[in-house]
């Protein structure tokens, strides 16, 4: 079993990226020439994780708290 602290469950930065970040990230992913930082792709790979498993599971997640 591995144990999940749930502060830990998601990037720092994730949560201070705007809509207009993750557009730019977006495009800096399909190849422009946009700059970001290596954190910021950290962050959105982070975002695309779970949007993509939001999408993808097939049953309820479980989650234990202890």
């Amino acid at each position: 079993m591995i144990y999940v602290d749930p502060d830990k469950a998601i990037h720092p930065l994730r949560e201070t990226l705007t809509d207009e970040d993750i557009d730019r990230l977006a495009r800096v992913v399909q190849g422009s020439k946009d700059e970001c930082t290596l954190e910021e792709l950290d962050a959105y790979q982070d975002y695309l994780y779970d949007a993509i498993a939001a999408k993808l599971q097939t049953h309820l997640g479980v989650t234990t708290l202890q």
